[in-house]
């Protein structure tokens, strides 16, 4: 599997600046908050290294160049631009988003617009960020991301997110019986609620096919249901 650098992986505590790998108004395509326009700010770096990442420009050096794929810009200039784009939805995602905290917390109590995070459910919220985030979208990645279940799922990180009382659980299901399996055991064990499950893939077929084989099953066990509007819609 691509790799990307160790450093990748430590908490940058910076406030004034923050490294940021794109940002752009759409609609959110997953999750709760789908359909809703927001405006998107993903932030570079991650620490997993999942298979079916379809954000690879912001942890693999393999295939990426970090200085082409990433800038360090002032936190300022990232409010001044929410502010500009006239959303009341900002969504923070990444890479993971955690890692970079403090800005976070600069940028969220900067906008004059609610503030979802997406993130992978390994790094517990600082305080500064946690009271200003009114939605945690927490991905946390299962055996089908390829990575060791000691790295991927933290149990001190996801019992913080969870006494937010703001997050949500949303799972990529790639093989319905194993995944099930494995989000049910996970949600029996941590306490996890409520959980949103979607079908991994990159195309409308694979999206349309993927809905179609975990609808009914996830509502028979009291599951959301997720979709992906942006590949069914050929967006962003």
């Amino acid at each position: 599997m691509a790799t990307g650098s160790d450093r990748d992986a430590v908490v940058d505590r910076r406030r004034d600046t923050v490294l940021v790998a794109e940002r752009f108004v759409s609609t959110q395509g997953e999750g709760p908050y789908a359909g809703q326009r927001c405006a998107f700010v993903r932030l570079s770096r991650c620490n997993l290294r999942c298979g079916f990442c379809d954000t690879k420009q912001t942890w693999d050096w393999s295939r990426y160049r970090p200085a082409e794929v990433s800038r360090r810009l002032p936190t300022a200039q990232i409010t001044d631009w929410v502010a500009g784009t006239g959303v009341d939805l900002l969504v923070i995602t990444g890479g993971e988003p955690m890692l970079q905290q403090p800005a976070m917390a600069a940028i969220a109590q900067g906008v004059d617009a609610r503030v979802q995070v997406e993130t992978n459910g390994t790094i517990a919220p600082i305080p500064e960020l946690a009271e200003r985030v009114q939605m945690w979208v927490v991905s946390p990645k299962l055996a089908n991301s390829g990575m060791p279940h000691a790295i991927r799922i933290v149990p001190d990180a996801l019992a913080a997110l969870t006494a937010t009382g703001r997050a949500v659980f949303k799972f990529v299901v790639a093989d319905v019986d194993a995944d099930f399996a494995e989000i049910t055991e996970l949600q029996t064990t941590h306490g996890l609620s409520p959980v949103w499950v979607m079908p991994e893939g990159e195309t409308v077929e694979a999206v349309v096919a993927g809905l179609a084989a975990i609808h009914d099953r996830a509502v028979a066990r009291g599951w959301n249901v997720s979709g992906r509007l942006h590949v069914l819609a050929g967006a962003r």
